[in-house]
């Protein structure tokens, strides 16, 4: 997913919709999930439903989401 090749729709692409969520993250210190994707499929279309996830195990490996399991939502790390 993350490797780029000809085909690739970079507006679809894991970078773009991590940077996406990062972004909405910053706008709206604590956001569910649902809320993200819902804010994602209409900034990018349906199809980004399918990269919504693996942008978001992108972004939990680099440190930058923290999951709030009490409130069930999603906060940016500034550490």
């Amino acid at each position: 997913m993350i490797t780029p090749n000809k085909y690739l729709n970079l507006d679809l692409s894991v970078i773009n919709v991590s940077a996406l969520i990062t972004d909405k993250l910053k706008k709206h210190s604590l956001l569910k999930y649902d809320e993200l994707l819902k804010i994602t499929i209409d900034s990018l279309g349906k199809n980004s439903r399918e990269v919504f996830p693996y942008a978001l195990n992108f972004l939990f490996l680099l440190n930058k989401v923290h999951y709030i399991q009490e409130l069930d939502v999603f906060q940016l790390n500034f550490d």
